[in-house]
């Protein structure tokens, strides 16, 4: 947590930014000068306080990661890693669409994606719609480059073109609400600027903040700025991915069996308009979803 700490001495009063956390059980506490007045840019020095404190906890946590995953896929025949390419896009296709609503099980997604064999009783639309992410993950992860809006807009249509045809590849050009969202969305006028922002943002930041905060933080401000009438989370998920696979690091699966603290933290963050909420949460998913591939120094 980072705040804003006022001290009086000798009758003046001064500024500070107090950064407390904790890590391996045990509390730590930074702070930083601020002056005799709160400077307007006060939120990006909090940024700057809270990455000094990453750079020592999580971002070296997350480079073991990305050590150990690069060693083990040099190592690894090329058809193991495709294998496991594959298991983790239908684990993810599974996980990303049941989120957002799919009826399809594991053993469902797994036969249609494997086999081509169509459960029964179950929606064309969730078939059709898990048949395209499947293909579409596969093409982005085995092959993943930098994205602006056009790639975003492929990607929604190739995504939605067979099931939702009259909103496939396009932003939305209306208001909307999040069901059991307090969070409002930026109106229709808002929303085309505010997503161009973000990707000028994105090539902005590429060498400067760190891929697994990166991802996050895209992730986050996709979601808040919600560009399409249907689809965002499932778009939003593929761009996380890509931006951790574009990086070497390896992509994440956002279980549907651990949903709630997902919305619960895209929720926090959206109520204070700020990511932080949502990136405390990422970081301690990607470390515990990826501990196991870090290679010890």
């Amino acid at each position: 947590m980072t705040a804003v700490v006022r001290s009086v001495r000798g009758g003046r009063t001064y500024y500070y930014l107090a950064h407390t956390y904790r890590w391996h059980g045990k509390f730590a506490k930074t702070r930083r000068y601020l002056g005799e007045a709160v400077p307007a840019n006060v939120d990006d020095i909090k940024l700057e306080v809270e990455r000094e404190a990453w750079s020592q906890t999580w971002f070296p946590e997350f480079d073991k990661i990305r050590r150990g995953y690069q060693e083990r896929l040099r190592k690894l025949p090329s058809e193991v890693v495709e294998r496991e390419r594959h298991d983790f896009i239908l684990d993810f296709t599974y996980d990303t669409n049941r989120i957002e609503g799919s009826t399809l099980s594991p053993d469902d997604t797994s036969d249609l994606i494997d086999h081509g064999a169509a459960p029964g009783a179950k929606p064309l639309s969730d078939i059709l719609e898990t048949q395209a992410h499947a293909r579409l993950a596969e093409d982005l992860l085995a092959r993943p480059a930098p994205f602006g809006l056009s790639e975003l807009l492929r990607w929604h249509s190739s995504l939605f073109k067979a099931t939702k045809p009259g909103i496939a590849g396009q932003i939305r050009d209306y208001e909307v609400r999040i069901r059991g969202s307090k969070h409002q969305p930026p109106t229709a006028l808002e929303v085309r600027p505010m997503l161009k922002e973000l990707l000028r943002w994105v090539r902005r930041s590429g060498k400067g903040v760190h891929p697994v905060e990166l991802a996050a933080t895209f992730h986050f401000r996709f979601e808040f700025i919600h560009p399409f009438g249907d689809g965002n989370g499932r778009v939003g998920r593929l761009a996380m991915n890509v931006l951790l696979a574009e990086a070497g690091y390896p992509p994440l699966n956002i279980q549907y069996t651990k949903r709630r603290g997902y919305y619960h933290a895209l929720e926090r963050a959206s109520s204070l308009s700020n990511p932080g909420p949502f990136t405390a949460w990422f970081f301690r998913r990607y470390l515990t979803m990826n501990r196991h591939v870090a290679r010890a120094d």
